[in-house]
């Protein structure tokens, strides 16, 4: 899972791919902007840049999985 093992804090490992994104979005506008974005809701947080990408890709990661729970769900078996 994305995190440390404790569950709640951010590793070394998650802290190196959201950099490496950082360094790519110097040549991608749209990835720039939405690292700003996360940028301007961790400071209204009072969290960390890295503690608000790991919020973010967990409350994706939970939505992507209800949507797939829900269509096996409906799926004709």
């Amino acid at each position: 899972m994305l995190g440390g093992k404790d569950g709640g804090g951010v590793d070394d490992q998650f802290m190196t791919i959201i950099d490496d994104l950082v360094v790519m979005s110097e040549k991608d506008s749209e990835l720039a902007e939405g690292l700003r974005w996360i940028d301007t809701q961790s400071r209204k947080n009072g969290i960390t840049f890295y503690e608000m990408a790991l919020m973010i890709m967990r409350k994706h990661m939970a939505e992507r999985r209800a949507k797939e729970w829900l269509k096996n769900k409906l799926s004709p078996q």
